[in-house]
């Protein structure tokens, strides 16, 4: 899936500029409130909207990418305080089992007497 997008985003980056190469198309652009008038070529315009949408899918992956790291070290730090729970169900179950042998061998002793 990865190379077709490669491959499509290579072809249409070729059509538009091949497009903006032949066409002498100017748009007029005024902004407003204001004397300013601009002649822009429709080529750079058509770049300029290329390139913002470009910049705009990499930030909408650095976004998921962030979450997911954000969700990765929770999950990491949720994996190490089970991790932790374990070892201490571990020692509290060898407590137990100490205590048991010493009150069997305290009863053995009490019962000889």
């Amino acid at each position: 899936m990865g190379t077709v997008c490669v491959i499509l985003s290579v072809l249409i980056t070729v059509f538009l500029l091949m497009m903006g190469q032949y066409n002498d198309i100017y748009l007029n652009v005024s902004v407003m409130y204001t004397n300013l008038h601009y002649q822009i070529s429709f080529l750079v315009l058509t770049l300029l909207t290329y390139a913002l949408g470009i910049l705009s899918g990499v930030l909408l992956m650095l976004s998921s990418f962030f979450d997911a790291r954000k969700n990765y070290k929770k999950l990491k730090k949720q994996y190490e305080k089970s991790d932790i729970g374990q070892e201490d169900a571990e020692q509290k179950v060898e407590l137990l089992e100490n205590k048991i042998k010493t009150l069997e061998a305290a009863l053995k002793k009490a019962m000889e007497k």
